[in-house]
């Protein structure tokens, strides 16, 4: 066994560091597969009694019905995802068993697409085959320590996307991170939030040109795929995305926090109520909470975009693609912790990031999102029934979470310079 293993070794040592590159990522997709098809349904991870498949099943057979989206049935979600929902459906014919085999194979691909990305980022970024081993296996780690509502959310699809335009743009495509841009939104509107990333690294490269372009191109590929539902149903349309404006305050986000801490230790009056397809939180604050969480939400992304122009530069056009990948995860963590709504699957756009800015010198920032990962899956969806009847400890443990991942955006935050490989200005 000890000579096979020398003797593997030794072949993987004489390959071609791009060969190397390839078998590493190779592994860790086997690995991926293996945890999608086996560990996800056994153990504790099989537990799915919460589950939005059978929302993106019906969906998808109205679609197969003949029925048009936001014309003839409202919807919550953008375009794109009603795609995502109408794949499977394919395959599936009406059974919703086959319809969720192949939506959770739909989005395995998407993971098996991050892991590709991430070998291709990671490897120009460090130009360390030991560093692209070590990215793919806190993506996996990741992967495992959130669950299996990465398989059961569409939400690995747009982790996709996302991580899609910043690897474009860190590689010299802008135009076609600014169309994936597009694309992006009209899945989940999140993405839109590292365009403000990119327009200053325009500006601060000063690439004038592309502060235009870059957005039109977006813009653009946004509307070819919105076309034919602002044609038919322009107010449905637009409806998926106010929906998400009109959402009252959710009982896992930080703000409905301070509200069920009171109500366990102070005797505040708190009730939980269904709408909007969450439970919310509904107390004498909990309006003005929900309508103040959007402009500090606001400022705290700007404040983080500002960071940027200061510290993403050198003054003389050249940049860090390490801080454009760190400013892109503040945003997209600031907008999770500021926000009136913070659903578990929230948590799944940041498992490509994460890894890309953590190493053996600077492990922090994945191990802080380690535990908000750990604490994210112990409450949902084991335990999730518990908080919903504001037990103490499920409140305390939501509200840890919640500031775990506030004290990640601040340490990002306060520590952006950029270190080591990528620090040298390009």
């Amino acid at each position: 066994m000890q000579d096979m293993a020398a003797r593997l070794s030794d072949w993987y040592v004489a390959q071609d560091p791009r060969r190397q590159r390839r078998l590493i990522a190779g592994l860790f997709m086997l690995l991926q597969v293996f945890i999608w098809m086996v560990l996800f349904k056994v153990l504790w991870y099989g537990d799915k009694t919460i589950t939005d498949t059978p929302v993106y099943y019906e969906y998808a057979g109205r679609i197969a019905a003949g029925m048009m989206p936001y014309r003839d049935f409202a919807s919550e979600y953008p375009p794109l995802a009603m795609l995502l929902f109408s794949l499977p459906r394919l395959l599936s014919g009406s059974s919703y068993g086959l319809f969720v085999f192949w939506f959770e194979v739909e989005m395995l691909a998407f993971s098996l697409g991050i892991i590709a990305l991430l070998t291709v980022l990671a490897g120009r970024l460090y130009r360390s085959n030991s560093r692209v081993a070590l990215t793919l296996g806190l993506y996996t780690l990741f992967v495992l320590s959130l669950g299996s509502i990465v398989q059961a959310r569409f939400d690995i699809a747009v982790a996709f996307l996302i991580l899609a335009c910043i690897t474009l743009f860190a590689l010299g495509r802008q135009l076609p991170a600014w169309a994936l841009l597009g694309l992006g939104i009209m899945t989940k509107i999140v993405p839109v939030l590292i365009g403000p990333v990119f327009l200053i690294a325009h500006w601060r490269r000063r690439q004038y040109g592309d502060l235009w372009r870059g957005p039109a191109v977006a813009l653009l590929v946004a509307v070819v795929v919105a076309l034919p539902f602002l044609l038919a149903a322009p107010g449905g349309l637009a409806g998926s995305f106010l929906y998400h404006a009109e959402r009252p305050l959710q009982i896992e986000s930080s703000w409905a926090s301070p509200l069920l801490l009171a109500y366990n230790f102070s005797g505040y009056e708190v009730r939980i109520m269904s709408s909007y397809g969450s439970h919310n939180v509904f107390a004498s604050l909990s309006d003005s909470f929900a309508f103040l969480s959007g402009p500090v939400t606001v400022l705290l992304l700007l404040a983080g975009y500002w960071l940027y122009w200061r510290r993403g530069f050198d003054g003389k056009g050249g940049w860090s693609r390490e801080s454009l990948i760190r400013f892109a995860a503040i945003a997209m963590a600031t907008f999770i912790v500021g926000g009136k709504v913070f659903s578990p699957q929230f948590m799944i756009w940041l498992l490509p990031l994460l890894p890309l800015l953590t190493s053996r010198e600077n492990p922090w920032p994945g191990a802080i999102y380690w535990v908000a990962l750990v604490l994210t899956q112990w409450e949902f969806p084991y335990r999730y029934w518990e908080l919903y009847l504001m037990n103490q400890g499920m409140v305390v443990e939501v509200a840890i979470r919640n500031l775990t991942l506030a004290v990640m955006v601040l340490l990002l935050a306060l520590f952006s310079r950029p270190r080591g490989g990528d620090a040298q200005w390009r």
